[in-house]
């Protein structure tokens, strides 16, 4: 995830290039953000440098709209999505949900360059199906992504990265007053979801101090549909390991309770899984799509983001316990413009 950097940030986080710009007030927030991979092994505790490198990220509403625009290169949640080749779009049953044929919401996209010369610019967007039909089928469908049939999905997530040098963009960071056109249409449905900033900071700020009760009770975690969320995945648990599961990932959330996202994207990194069972082996994440090498875990989207989205907690209301999403090990160049990813879902 780009971002202005500190100096002594650097050397930790490699591929950061460009600010992405905003106000004042919204800069200072930014210069926690980096970039980061992961290697998954469910039977391995998560190694220390990754779990120190994990890079949270929370949703505020912009003080502007036009922060938010593609050449400021954003990261962001809900509304319609900054399209970073805005020419060549995701096209065809692409742009729908393979299970019920409706159209795919925008949910987020994040915005990660890499060092790879033809990654200077790199965002990852991600859509779904709002039916919770849909998404238990999908649950389902994604076990079979290593079989020759293809699976029916309703996540899905789009790479596209651009060289320093394109038809689209300055190669020096862009200035606040600079002008664009307005976005082109794209893959999202009409009922967008309200349109935040994603902000980022490093998970490791948070653990010198565990919160108090006080904070607790004040937070998402605690409180109206996120908590009732939350709470339903320990009614479902199967066994000791669910329960233990259960109990290292409400500890280690409880650190942030808002976070939305947890970006890591450095070897020996994981999801955070909130429940043992209905995770992935290693043989369940399918090879890259266009060079048949690894996909690596990248991020993941926690419930809470559907608190801001203000969905409601109703019975077929849409939930998740997490998603987690794997990219191209080596970001790999395509003829494509958006080449597909790999979504893992975990219900509740």
């Amino acid at each position: 995830m780009a971002g202005g950097l500190k100096d002594d940030d650097t050397e930790e986080f490699k591929g950061l290039r460009i600010t992405s710009l905003d106000d004042e007030s919204d800069e200072e927030e930014e210069q926690n953000e980096q970039d980061i991979v992961i290697d998954e092994d469910d039977e391995e505790e998560e190694d220390e440098e990754a779990r120190n490198s994990v890079v949270l990220g929370f949703v505020k509403k912009p003080k502007t709209a036009r922060s938010l625009l593609r050449h400021f290169f954003p990261s962001k949640a809900g509304g319609v999505p900054a399209w970073l080749d805005p020419e060549n779009l995701p096209s065809g049953r692409s742009c729908f949900c393979d299970i019920c044929d409706e159209p795919l919401q925008f949910v987020l996209q994040v915005y990660a360059p890499e060092e790879k010369q033809s990654a200077f610019h790199r965002t990852l967007f991600v859509f779904m199906c709002t039916s919770m039909v849909c998404l238990r089928r999908d649950q389902h469908e994604q076990w079979k992504c290593h079989q020759d049939k293809p699976s029916r999905r309703s996540v899905k997530v789009f790479r596209c990265q651009l060289p320093r040098d394109n038809p689209f963009y300055s190669s020096e960071p862009p200035k606040k007053d600079s002008i664009d056109p307005p976005l082109k249409a794209g893959v999202a449905s009409n009922n967008v979801w309200p349109e935040y900033k994603i902000i980022q900071e490093s998970e490791s700020s948070y653990e010198t101090d565990m919160p108090d009760d006080t904070v607790c009770s004040n937070s998402l975690v605690s409180s109206n549909r996120t908590d009732d969320a939350l709470m339903s995945i320990a009614e479902n648990f199967e066994g000791d390991d669910d329960r233990k599961s259960w109990a290292s990932f409400h500890e280690r959330i409880a650190l942030a309770p808002e976070q939305v996202l947890r970006y890591c994207r450095i070897p020996g990194a994981k999801p955070l899984w909130p429940v043992s069972s209905g995770r992935p082996s290693k043989a369940d994440i399918p090879k890259c799509s266009y060079c048949a090498g690894p996909l690596c875990f990248e991020f993941q989207i926690m419930p809470q983001l559907l608190f801001f989205f203000d969905v409601k907690n109703d019975v077929d209301s849409l939930d998740w316990a997490t998603i987690a999403v794997y990219t191209c090990e080596a970001s790999c160049d395509a003829s494509v413009a958006y080449k597909e990813e790999f979504a893992w879902v975990q219900l509740s």
